[in-house]
């Protein structure tokens, strides 16, 4: 009787329709599968500058940094939320990931009219996402969860819904305004044409449409610019996110750029995606190539794979989209389907070569930042400190203090790279000055970029040196205490 019924209930169901979730729900199950076996660096400063700020420092007069606030130094945060231990971190990371198939998926089907197309752009999703660093938590990360939305919404004719959730983009990261602007220049730009899937009308209408994406955009923003007017901070905001970006983060921070290896990788994956040209008197190819460009700008900083993965998802999809149109499938034409399975071809044996290699190197349990010896660091600090005490952490993980429940010395915390500290280095000194912390915890043999810490910060390891004396180490930190 049960076989019966088991068989009955088999025949109900229709499995052409349901194989499309079956295949999503397997590309899901081993991205998250592959998620966990890789080594993962969750960004410090997603542990730190929440903690720091829900402890009452202010953002950008106390907790220096040029990033726009995100999720680290508005009244909900990351710490809040309940990001506070690199386990509950990577959590958080699959879930991007997970959401960002979905949303694929949706998208995808919806504007290529073809759940086949859009299990092609979740299965590539899935090869590419961890190689572009994926095994890595930053602000990008959180990226395609917003621009997403917004690329389907423009597409949609629901400018306010795009504008505003790419405002709130933009309070994540500010490389984001460039692709408001062309987003604006488009519609500015878009005139009036009989066609049903032309969207966006010359004149009057025109100037609504602008008025409509500027609201939105303009609310996140503006709500950000308000708050940090009302803590007393807005001057201290700008300095940092701006005018100190425009100088001497811009002469010093930027990185050394993309070797051969890094660009081709690229080349590949991103430029590929321009095949869409193609079709650029369509609407899709449109939009997307505003989107894939719009993300690509924000890597004029610096060139980590980490940087790609907001514009991975609008690569993924042109790709699809430019590869159809090498050759169509109900052609005869043989050299057109030879230049089509051609590509294919040379595109999967790259794909394979260079993901063995990055498998290779990137499997494993490590935690970067997180290893034994700073959290074995975190737990004698505590032995020596009381919940909430003052200490001055050098050139160790700029995260202790959070992992120590401690808080920084004068009240300012800054992450210690040399074009930081040649604007902070003083106020960072007369602080430590000031409070005369107990303990102070140094690693002298820190390196960034080719610099060492000790000659980048020299008045401050002067002063540490005459002022503390060894009491205990881990590795090559030091756990200094006060003479006297």
């Amino acid at each position: 009787m049960g076989l019966d019924l088991f068989i009955i209930m088999l025949k109900t169901i229709n499995f052409k329709n349901h194989l499309s979730y079956i295949l999503l729900g397997l590309i899901l199950l081993v991205h998250t599968l592959i998620l966990t076996r890789l080594i993962y660096f969750p960004y410090p400063e997603l542990f730190i500058y929440p903690y720091l700020t829900n402890n009452g420092l202010a953002p950008y007069r106390q907790i220096l940094d040029q990033h726009f606030p995100g999720l680290m130094f508005l009244p909900i945060n990351l710490n809040n939320l309940g990001m506070s231990t690199p386990e509950i971190a990577r959590l958080w990371s699959i879930s991007i990931v997970l959401i960002t198939h979905a949303m694929l998926f949706l998208i995808a089907g919806k504007i290529f009219k073809s759940r086949s197309k859009a299990l092609l752009i979740n299965f590539l999703y899935l090869i590419w996402q961890p190689f572009f660093e994926g095994w890595v938590l930053w602000i990008d990360s959180f990226l395609p969860l917003l621009l997403l939305p917004a690329f389907y919404a423009f597409y949609r004719r629901w400018f306010f819904a795009a504008g505003l959730l790419l405002g709130i983009a933009i309070v994540f990261k500010q490389t984001i305004i460039p692709l408001s602007a062309f987003i604006l220049i488009y519609i500015l730009s878009k005139r009036e044409e009989n066609s049903p899937t032309v969207y966006i009308f010359w004149r009057m209408r025109n100037f609504q449409t602008c008025l409509r994406f500027l609201l939105g955009l303009s609310i996140p923003v503006s709500l950000m610019i308000a708050y940090f007017i009302s803590i007393g901070v807005f001057r201290d905001f700008w300095f940092w996110t701006v005018i100190f970006n425009l100088t001497t983060f811009a002469e010093f921070g930027r990185g050394s750029g993309p070797t051969l290896a890094h660009f081709s990788r690229v080349l590949l994956v991103f430029g590929t995606a321009f095949l869409v040209i193609r079709r650029i008197k369509s609407v899709e190819a449109q939009v997307l190539l505003i989107f894939l460009v719009g993300t690509l700008i924000g890597l004029s900083t610096r060139f980590d794979f980490v940087h790609f993965q907001p514009a991975l998802p609008f690569a993924l999809m042109a790709t699809v989209l430019g590869v159809g149109e090498l050759g169509p499938s109900t052609s005869l034409r043989v050299f057109e389907r030879l230049g089509r399975l051609g590509f294919i071809g040379i595109y999967s044996l790259v794909l394979v070569w260079w993901l063995v290699i990055f498998y290779k190197g990137h499997l494993g349990d490590r935690v970067i930042s997180f290893d034994s010896q700073t959290k074995d660091l975190a737990a004698k600090i505590r032995d020596y400190t009381n919940p909430g005490e003052k200490i001055f952490v050098f050139g160790a993980q700029p995260h202790l203090y959070q992992m120590s429940g401690t808080l920084p010395a004068g009240d300012i915390f800054v992450f210690q790279f040399p074009w930081f500290f040649q604007v902070a280095e003083r106020r960072i000194l007369t602080g430590i000055i000031k409070d005369k912390p107990k303990i102070v915890v140094s690693d002298r043999t820190t390196r960034i970029e080719d610099r060492k810490i000790t000659d980048f910060a020299k008045n401050i390891d002067i002063y540490i040196n005459q002022n503390y004396e060894k009491i205990d180490s881990v590795g090559t930190t030091d756990i200094l205490r006060r003479k006297g």
